[in-house]
């Protein structure tokens, strides 16, 4: 018997033809495969009980996400053999793009054998890992449409890459010494050994790896680390730090087993895990009580990390800015700001990719940054077949998404888009998965607010920010009713003022049904930044008299409503609080108050006694800053009345929730990236009876509401 199979899904870089080949020999199956655009087409033929053995082989592939399997009729030609023909792009189904895929150990094995010919080739791959979406310029993934065609393969590779027995057997990555990429450093001699002797003399690195460029130096290093930060002009933000083994992350941080299998996944994400011993230089973690812990993805990485220990690597840009990719673009930053050498290589980057960075709560993943080793995997979400959308998203924290027959197609993070470098840079990435895809939307959505750059370009239909964090969520977890809490730092509200505390319903649509009461705040987007401000503005609406030179200007600007505005945000009431128990009193970088608070928190056993109380559906925050003002001013400890903070908010999350019959119950936006709050939230809801769902496929913060947008603007709008 003879049949065809047309085979969708992630069935495309990650060695399928060759494995279908191999099982085809295995079971006596003659015919031939080809990439087919999106898909896979195989023609086969033999006996009914091998064919069925050969069908339940192909489904069984480990790194195969198969969509769709189906079988067409077809000629009964004899076939002879079973071979690997050129692709073909009649298929017009929408591919599953491979993302970049951490080094496998067979490959890194190779790399360490002096014995084997690619020792030391720091592009080793095969077909079960290396780069993929960063070097894909066009589909059906063949050498002829990466970067690697930049590179012509030698007589060896060329041997390796058509033996059906090779682990490199039709791998589109495939190079070695003598004919794939090379490195360059800009100290002469050898670029590895160069590398590793710059960092072990104290100095920075920027190494171009899969994603773009990274400032790399020694984790224990001060003068390093603040050169780093000199050249990203980043005061205090916390530094990723990159270790060459998981035991080595033990002996600095406590690692659950949910959160050593993230980090050794292929992935390969940054994970936040809680510091042990902080031996690192000072300007590394800062004040945080937690490392931004993950493991090498490619070789350079390990032999860097192998030879030098752990290292300091974040994105080499200043920050604001998109990850550099262009080599002349590093060869400025170094002419600008001197101080670090370049280690570099001559294969393109198409996709700029930081690191994904996430955590586990209460077993679960959550994202805080997705990108590199995720991007551009889909989100099954429920929509209507034959219908094709795209979603803005927002300014901050940038990310888009194209949806098509049941697919969400998140982007990467891009950063915010008042930077016009992202800006563009997240355009040109619109146009370019669109065109991967071949997604052309018919409709198209993005954020309410009207000074957004996403919300320009969009042009279409619009979801309220706070509507699209829960919305979010319900399609990550086919949800169709929910009772929402959803907790950021600032949303355009319908009404025309900031939203950030929020309680929704959604029964058929979505209903603002509760939250913070509105607090008048000066200074526009600067009370984002300005701790000390806005804690004057809270204790002001409390009726406290604050304590500086600037009260009484403060308190006539809000009585006279000049440049106020009214805000219901619960990040706002975080930093306030952080400024007026004296711990942070400007966010340096987004969300340093609040991490502040939770540290001081963690710090506590104890929680001071706090109510938030529940006045007409909204809740009184100045009654709550009357309780923590008055404390602190009869000597309270301010680690206690941190966590009574903490507390007080989910007392008063529990008591709405049970004031509903609502048992679906959604957490969302950027505060619930706040561990204490969202597990003691868990908990507590658990506890009852509640089911509860959080942001497990993409971020909980803005990075995430492109996902909500196009779930609504396929469904909601379609009834």
């Amino acid at each position: 018997m003879t049949e065809k199979y047309i085979i969708t899904g992630l069935v495309q870089g990650i060695g399928f033809r060759p494995d279908v080949k191999r099982a085809a020999e295995r079971f006596g199956i003659c015919g031939s495969i080809k990439n087919t655009g999106g898909a896979v087409e195989v023609i086969a033929q033999g006996t009914p009980e091998r064919m069925t053995a050969f069908k339940n082989s192909i489904q069984s592939f480990p790194m195969a996400i198969i969509a769709s399997f189906s079988i067409e009729e077809t000629d009964s030609s004899q076939y002879v053999g079973f071979t690997i023909i050129p692709s073909g792009e009649e298929n017009t189904d929408i591919p599953l793009i491979t993302p970049d895929i951490t080094v496998c150990d067979s490959c890194l094995a190779e790399f360490e054998d002096k014995d084997n010919r690619r020792y030391r080739h720091p592009f080793i791959s095969c077909t079960q890992c290396g780069p993929r979406y960063s070097v894909i310029d066009a589909l059906p993934y063949d050498r002829d449409n990466i970067t690697m065609s930049d590179f012509m393969m030698c007589a060896e590779c060329r041997e390796e890459y058509t033996d059906i027995k090779n682990i490199r057997c039709h791998a589109q990555t495939i190079a070695c010494n003598k004919c794939g990429p090379i490195l360059s450093y800009t100290v002469p001699g050898d670029p590895l050994d160069g590398a590793v002797e710059t960092i072990k003399s104290g100095g920075v690195v920027a190494v171009k790896d899969i994603g773009g460029y990274h400032l790399v130096c020694s984790a224990f290093d001060e003068g390093a680390a603040q050169r780093i930060r000199e050249i990203k002009q980043r005061d205090a933000k916390p530094f990723a730090v990159m270790f060459n083994t998981v035991s080595e992350i033990h002996s600095f941080a406590v690692v659950s087993e949910a959160e050593e299998k993230v980090l050794k996944s292929a992935a390969r994400p940054i994970v936040l895990v809680k510091s042990r011993n902080n031996k690192f230089a000072e300007a590394v973690c800062s004040a945080s009580d937690s490392i931004g812990a993950f493991l090498p993805c490619n070789p350079v990485q390990h032999y860097l990390t192998k030879k030098c220990g752990a290292l300091v690597t974040t994105s080499a840009n200043v920050s604001g800015e998109p990850i550099i990719i262009d080599d002349e673009r590093i060869v400025a930053l170094r002419k600008s700001t001197g101080g670090f050498e370049i280690l570099s290589h001559n294969r393109r980057i198409l996709t700029p990719l930081d690191d994904s960075v996430c955590r586990v709560i209460r077993g679960r993943v959550q994202l805080i940054r997705r990108a590199r080793g995720y991007t551009p995997l889909p989100v099954e979400i429920d929509m209507p077949q034959n219908t094709a959308v795209f979603a803005a998203g927002g300014d901050l924290k940038a990310a888009f998404c194209y949806a098509k027959d049941g697919r969400a197609y998140m982007s990467q993070y891009f950063g915010d888009l008042e930077n016009a470098d992202a800006y563009n840079v997240w355009r040109n990435n619109m146009e370019r998965l669109g065109e991967l895809l071949r997604i052309k939307p018919d409709r198209i959505i993005g954020d309410m607010h009207p000074g957004y750059f996403s919300t320009r370009y969009a042009n279409g239909e619009k979801l309220q920010h706070h509507y699209a964090h829960m919305a979010s969520v319900m399609a990550e977890h086919k949800q169709k009713r929910a009772l929402g809490f959803i907790f950021d730092g600032t949303g355009y509200g319908t009404d025309g003022n900031i939203w950030g505390g929020e309680i929704i319903r959604y029964e058929n649509g979505f209903t603002r049904i509760g939250g913070l009461e509105y607090t008048p705040l000066l200074g526009g987007d600067e009370s984002a930044k300005d701790s000390a401000l806005t804690s004057e503005c809270y204790l002001i609406a409390a009726g406290i008299e604050p304590e500086t030179s600037n009260a009484p200007i403060i308190k006539a600007a809000v009585k006279n409503k000049i440049n106020t505005m009214l805000s219901s945000s619960m990040g706002r009431l975080f930093d306030a609080v952080s400024a007026i128990l004296g711990i942070c009193y400007y966010n340096s970088y987004e969300g340093e108050c609040a991490i502040m608070l939770e540290n001081a928190a963690a710090a506590s056993d104890e929680a001071y006694p706090l109510t938030l109380p529940i006045k007409e559906g909204r809740w009184n925050t100045a009654t709550l800053i009357r309780q923590i003002y008055d404390a602190l001013s009869r000597g309270a400890d301010k680690n206690s009345l941190a966590l009574g903070f903490h507390m007080a908010i989910v007392n008063t999350v529990c008591e709405y929730a049970e004031n509903q019959t609502e048992k679906n119950i959604v957490l969302s936006g950027g505060v619930f990236a706040n561990r204490i709050l969202t597990e003691l939230c868990i908990d507590r809801l658990e506890g009852k009876g509640y089911n509860v769902y959080i942001n497990e496929q993409v971020p909980t913060n803005d990075g995430g509401i492109a996902l909500g947008q196009a779930w609504y603007l396929s469904n909601e709008k379609r009834r």
